[in-house]
């Protein structure tokens, strides 16, 4: 996906974030405990407001990013799928970003200088629980994403709940529809091929049997993408 539809998307995911956060104020705001001035409901609700809202996020991108790949794929009319594939598996690193997010309400007050009090160990406990659930809505959300061979392009389709930010920083197996003209070569290591996608826009590895490998390379070599012998 292009860095500038990533923008697009993150800004479409943040309008969420906020509509979503001022929702949730507006439901707490009629729950008189929450709206004390001491006392820890308040401060239980106003983490669960940043955690909530922080899901809304990370799972509105996910959504914005189905619809972009069907509408781009809708585009191309008719196609032939030559195969189809598992991706690798989540690296940690494609959802600390996320745990950062969501715990920078709790980690800037003990950087203040602040002790671990009562509320903060609520906020922690809190932070805990948003780390399972997103750790089982990952394992949950890989299962649906796959790698299409087509003879058009790869599309890697699927719910996608990693956070993007609009950098130049990018996950491997990114959601989206990838022309040939957009992988610049690709190299094959063991039962697998490795596309490195133009603008270094993050790789795609396609897991396959020795067969499969074989017909994908030839067809990316019918379309003009090289291969690579050397190490990116």
């Amino acid at each position: 996906m292009s860095n500038s539809m990533k923008l697009v998307i993150f800004i479409l995911s943040l309008f969420v974030f906020i509509i979503g956060s001022t929702i949730i104020n507006m439901i707490l705001a009629g729950i008189p405990a929450t709206q004390s001035e001491t006392g820890l409901l308040p401060v239980i609700s106003g983490y669960f407001n940043i955690m909530f809202s922080t899901m809304l996020l990370y799972l509105s991108q996910g959504y914005f990013r189905i619809i972009y790949t069907r509408k781009v794929m809708n585009k191309l009319g008719s196609h032939n799928v030559i195969g189809k594939y598992p991706i690798a598996p989540f690296r940690i690193v494609d959802r600390i970003i996320i745990y950062v997010f969501a715990s920078l309400s709790i980690i800037f007050p003990l950087f203040n200088g602040e002790t671990l009090k009562q509320y903060t160990a609520w906020g922690i406990a809190l932070l805990i629980i948003f780390i399972i659930i997103t750790e089982i809505l990952f394992k949950f959300f890989h299962k649906t994403m796959k790698i299409l061979v087509t003879d058009k392009g790869i599309a890697i389709i699927g719910f996608d709940p990693r956070l993007e930010l609009p950098i130049n920083a990018n996950y491997p197996n990114g959601s989206g529809f990838y022309t040939f003209d957009r992988i610049e070569g690709f190299r094959y290591m063991k039962k697998k091929l490795v596309l490195y996608q133009t603008y270094d826009l993050g790789t795609i590895t396609i897991n396959a049997p020795e067969d499969d490998i074989k017909r994908i390379k030839g067809l990316l070599l019918k379309n003009h993408v090289p291969e690579s012998r050397l190490n990116k």
